[in-house]
């Protein structure tokens, strides 16, 4: 006869396991085979590893429920962090991530060509160039408001001033995973001369996403806000679009263009020294202007 402590462990049935898996693509949307995958959390007894396939999918099975990270790499492409990622009981969990090219050496800094609709803007910062392709067509008023401030030479003198990070973010779930983007403005003498506040041009009428290389407006707590600043991510943010809760009101932000050369420039920026968020000393903008 068994005893009742053997009992109760005879009768006990495991917790279901779950499953994590997902898509790696490039920034043109095309899959990325051979990009390594890590897998790290509390309930693993350690690291787990695995490689894409020529589709860009990966899978990891029969994972005990806790909190998790991912780390996705590949050679001539930026890595990327995925934290605080909840795997529950039996839970099938897709996260699809976008890296960023690093560029083929100097290459990286020439310009794609514009598409219809798009007019380019070149930001000349102290750590090089960055290239933008703004969309007229999907985003008017967004784009309009920020060539004025460009047109205008408020942007020369200007800074990038405040970053996010792995290391100085604290990511609040499931509204405000990891943002990783550098946030910029216009030379601060000028604060005085601001043109009026635009309205918020919803992703639910541009079609425009926040992904990685994405230009967006800064905004306040209320939609209609933006004025001169701009930020640029470096990993994908759906959280921002319409319906993400990044902003209580799930108004989401103002996308309206692309860095099309100079992300590079952007991940350095990114990587400067930081007091909190704010970068000690902030990188200066040199010149903004329109490309031919």
């Amino acid at each position: 006869m068994l005893s009742a402590l053997a009992l109760g462990a005879w009768m006990q049935t495991p917790e279901p396991s779950g499953e994590l898996f997902g898509l790696v693509t490039g920034p043109a949307g095309a899959p990325l085979a051979t990009v390594r995958v890590s897998l790290a959390g509390a309930a693993l007894s350690e690291p787990r590893t695995a490689i894409t396939d020529a589709a860009g999918a990966y899978h990891f099975t029969r994972l005990p429920p806790g909190t998790y990270t991912l780390g996705f790499a590949a050679e001539t492409y930026f890595p990327q962090t995925r934290q605080g990622v909840v795997i529950g009981a039996g839970a099938r969990v897709g996260v699809n991530a976008t890296l960023a090219s690093t560029g083929p050496g100097p290459a990286s800094s020439r310009a794609a060509p514009a598409a219809a609709g798009e007019v380019m803007v070149r930001l000349e910062t102290a750590l090089g160039a960055i290239d933008l392709a703004l969309d007229t067509v999907h985003a008017p008023l967004t784009t309009t408001n920020f060539l004025r401030y460009v047109d205008a030479g408020f942007y020369k003198g200007g800074r990038f001033y405040r970053i996010t990070r792995e290391d100085n973010y604290t990511p609040s779930l499931p509204n405000r995973p990891l943002m990783e983007m550098i946030q910029g403005g216009i030379d601060p003498a000028r604060r005085s001369d601001l043109f009026p506040a635009i309205p918020l041009e919803r992703t639910s009428v541009t079609g425009l996403k926040h992904v990685v290389g994405t230009i967006s407006m800064a905004r306040g707590n209320d939609a209609d806000t933006a004025t001169s600043e701009f930020f640029i991510l470096l990993n994908d943010q759906p959280s921002l679009d319409f319906g993400g809760h990044r902003f209580d009101d799930g108004q989401g932000g103002a996308a309206f263009g692309r860095v099309t050369a100079g992300l590079d420039v952007v991940r350095k920026i990114q990587q400067q020294p930081v007091q909190g968020d704010q970068l000690r000393p902030p990188v200066a903008i040199v010149s903004a202007a329109r490309l031919k």
